[in-house]
């Protein structure tokens, strides 16, 4: 079964590849709130192993993974429920870009406005093989909705949706430093 879990990594991209595509967006502190799910059994049990997995690790585990995440440009707060929430700094050249470095490795997007603050977005990595697609829906510059879905390569083609609420929290983004943009 571990040759299935899902990666942190995976679930993370799908998480974070949201905003990059956004009609309008402000630069500061995003708080992202992520739901996913999959239509594959086997998959859906693995992200619930991982979730509780996460939840129950030692004080001194937990705190190497946060410390790596943040190097990394990127605050988990491991929720209940299947919620997992990041927090995440936009500067203003990414948020004029559209554009959001998702993985170290080779990423692309495209985005394609539609009516009604709504627009079709996709992306691809190789590092790891993940690549999705979905809606994302502009409430306002301060606030937005995401429908994703993702899939997963490296690992048999595993398939997770994943919803996304996306808050603006403040234009100074503290001590989270802004997600590198990848190599090449």
């Amino acid at each position: 079964m571990t040759n299935k879990l899902p990666t942190l990594a995976f679930l993370l991209a799908g998480a974070c590849a949201l905003p990059a595509s956004a009609q309008e967006i402000r630069p500061g502190l995003w708080e992202l709130s992520s739901q996913f799910t999959s239509p594959d059994a086997k998959v859906q049990s693995a992200m619930s192993s991982m979730q509780q997995r996460l939840a129950n690790l030692p004080p001194e585990q937990r705190a190497q993974l946060e410390q790596t995440l943040r190097q990394n440009g990127v605050q988990l707060d491991i929720g209940g429920g299947g919620q997992l929430r990041t927090k995440i700094c936009m500067t203003k050249e990414m948020a004029a870009r559209k554009e959001f470095p998702v993985q170290q490795g080779d990423c692309t997007q495209k985005y394609t406005p539609q009516a009604g603050g709504k627009g079709q977005v996709a992306f691809s990595c190789t590092k790891p093989r993940i690549s999705g697609n979905g809606e994302i829906t502009m409430i306002d510059d301060k606030n937005y909705r995401a429908n994703m879905r993702v899939t997963n390569a490296e690992q048999g083609s595993q398939v997770v949706d994943t919803n996304v609420t996306g808050r603006w929290l403040s234009a100074d983004c503290g001590g989270l430093k802004p997600m590198t943009a990848p190599a090449g």
